[in-house]
């Protein structure tokens, strides 16, 4: 499944349903192989990470470091970019002296960022692939790792590596397969524990279209995927974010997002490796613990660029005391990133309002839209052109369908302060695409839609597209049919701009995790011995995360309560969002005309109250529990009785 859709948002210049903006430079193109850069002066883009690399190599600078938040001191800890790339270096030497070859694919799962890093540098010099993973904290457990280390170890032709932490045993370190060459990494940043050296240990010289690396997915139903990313795409997409918000030479940027997510890797470290800004790094964990300290890093450090999803700001609202906020200078920021979900606008009044008076405003906000797919920006709000919210009609919302306005409002507009929740869907602006992406919209049938105000698909193309989905030892990558990428996210164009309204490819995100909806579906089919095409799985409110998650079930009988209690005891009592199940008559969900679920037209008839059905079966951990204890009590009085 791809990565989740960064639901961010900006301003188009153009007004057709096809929308592009121009590269300023195309990788393999010699004759156009210089741009302008921020100073005026042209420069030649490297062709590959292993470029950029070998820049920060042999134009070491102080000031340009990678600083890592130290739990223990209470600090950030430093290590220059040029001594970043020479521990790198070092460390691609080991991955050859154990013979692993180019192309191999190297798996790392470090808790440390630096050590993560490093290894990351490492196999790119090195030729490898590298493939960072989640740890157990994120994925839940540490079964969830080691299934995917199993899964990702066989699937190659050329043999794989793991790289893991020195001094850590770790559950899923004995379910490692003997087929993979492990190797360990220093966990501390001490220099002394790393081994440098000044160039690459192969003469290996990428080009821009070769695999950089394999971004994983953050799928919880074991529908284990992964993007192929080239060179030229990061290349890309990293000029291509610098130059639609016109930043300069001299910016500074803090983050906490995680290393095995794109927004993390490429949103934030390679962004600021590329273009040579000072990177502050936290881990979520430590922001989670005390949000405060992403600020009090902002502040302190003079960062001027941050990016974090909807929930990050909106956590800081609510959970930075006003004792910090009083305590922090944040003029210093230029551009705070917002995406990963949807984009509210309570986050965006209560953010902005909690930390006025320290330097925030509306328009320092640049909500934007992409995913995994499109390596990490597609489109973004461009300074010039302050984002705002629109509010659409729900009941009026299909693919070639035109869409209804209700409402809108700027987000630097002085009625946002106190703008009252709107009745329909209320959805933020999004930006220009960056250099070379262009944007379609097309109805189901693949058709580019009549106009602006009609909704469609949106479909990608561009240098920032991934080469395709990493496949297996018959075809390492399935690619993207002629390069286009199919988002599954519904969008319209009114004004010039773009709106990402709906997600019409099946992806439940909840708290973090992301659920395909026929993963789900199959559970539930399983569970009430019925085929899984007639259940349907949809979010009430994709935007409005605490939601509820609904099964539509056709061809049911009403079940009584003795039977709900049974059901409900066989219900599992994790892994799954589900709170609702309703039964139906036959042919209750709505479908295409060639028989596919539309699973956003049931939500719409269930917010509508026009979605028929008999039984209403609410589903929760408490009455899981219940009803558990209930038949366990039936089961010991029988027993008694006896």
């Amino acid at each position: 499944m791809p990565n989740d859709p960064l639901w961010l948002s900006g301003s188009l210049p153009q007004l057709d349903v096809s929308l592009t903006t121009k590269p300023a430079h195309l990788f393999n193109d010699p004759g156009a192989s210089s741009y302008v850069n921020t100073t005026g002066n042209p420069t030649i883009p490297p062709a590959s990470l292993l470029e950029v690399m070998q820049d920060h190599a042999d134009r070491p600078a102080a000031d340009l470091n990678l600083a890592c938040w130290d739990t223990t001191t209470r600090s950030f800890v430093a290590v220059s970019y040029a001594k970043l790339v020479r521990q790198a270096y070092g460390f691609g030497q080991r991955l050859i002296d154990h013979g692993l070859q180019s192309q191999s694919v190297c798996m790392i799962a470090c808790h440390s960022p630096h050590s993560t890093l490093v290894a990351f540098y490492g196999a790119i010099s090195a030729g490898l692939i590298p493939m960072i993973f989640p740890m157990p904290k994120a994925l839940g457990s540490h079964d969830a790792l080691t299934q995917r280390i199993q899964h990702w170890s066989t699937r190659f032709q050329l043999p794989t590596a793991l790289v893991l932490e020195e001094g850590l045993d770790e559950k899923f370190h004995g379910d490692v397969p003997e087929s993979v060459e492990v190797l360990r990494v220093p966990g501390t940043m001490d220099e002394s524990s790393w081994s440098l050296i000044d160039t690459p240990a192969t003469n290996n010289t990428p080009l821009a279209d070769d695999f950089a690396f394999f971004q994983t997915t953050s799928s919880s139903t074991g529908d284990h995927k992964a993007v192929a990313i080239s060179h030229g795409n990061v290349i890309s997409n990293v000029t291509g974010i610098k130059t639609a918000v016109t930043m300069s030479d001299n910016e500074r940027m803090i983050s906490w997002l995680p290393l095995f997510h794109d927004m993390g890797l490429v949103g934030a470290v390679l962004f600021s490796f590329c273009n040579r800004y000072p990177l502050f790094l936290m881990t979520p964990v430590q922001f989670v613990k005390r949000p405060a300290l992403w600020l009090k890093g902002m502040s302190e450090h003079r960062c001027t660029i941050a990016t974090a999803p909807n929930f990050g700001y909106d956590y800081c609202a609510r959970l930075v005391s006003d004792k910090d906020a009083a305590a922090l200078d944040l003029h210093c920021v230029k551009h705070l990133f917002i995406g990963a979900e949807p984009i509210r606008v309570s986050t965006i009044q209560s953010f902005v309002e909690k930390f006025r008076d320290a330097g925030i405003s509306e328009s320092k906000m640049r909500p934007a839209y992409g995913l995994a797919e499109s390596t990490i920006i597609t489109s973004i709000s461009l300074p010039a052109k302050p984002a705002k919210f629109i509010c659409f009609n729900a009941e009026a919302m299909g693919l070639g369908e035109p869409v209804v306005e209700s409402g809108q409002i700027a987000y630097d507009a002085e009625a946002l302060r106190t703008a009252e929740p709107q009745a329909g869907i209320v959805v933020s602006t999004a930006g220009a695409p960056i250099e070379g992406m262009q944007v379609d919209l097309v109805d189901e049938n693949g058709n580019s839609v009549a106009g602006e105000g009609v909704a469609g698909e949106i479909v990608l193309t561009g240098p920032s597209v991934a080469i395709g989905y990493v496949g297996d030892k018959d075809q390492l990558v399935n690619p993207f049919e002629h390069g286009r990428m199919h988002t599954g996210d519904m969008g319209v164009l009114l004004e010039g701009e773009l709106y990402i309204i709906e997600r019409i490819k099946n992806i439940i995100i909840r708290s973090g995790e992301n659920y395909l909806v026929s993963a789900v579906e199959q559970k539930i089919a399983d569970l009430l011995g019925t085929s899984h095409e007639h259940i349907a799985v949809f979010e009430t409110d994709i935007h409005d995360p605490d939601s509820d998650i609904v099964v539509l079930v056709e061809r049911h009988d009403t079940l009584s309560d003795s039977e709900v209690t049974n059901l409900l005891a066989r219900f599992p009592q994790e892994g799954h969002p589900v709170k609702r199940l309703l039964f139906s008559r036959a042919r209750e969900i709505a479908r295409t005309t060639s028989g596919k679920k539309r699973h956003f037209y049931c939500r719409n008839l269930y917010r509508n109250k026009t979605l028929n059905f008999h039984q209403s079966i609410e589903i929760s951990p408490e009455k899981i529990v219940s009803a558990i204890a209930e038949l366990e009590a039936q089961g010991s009085s029988g027993k008694t009785e006896a």
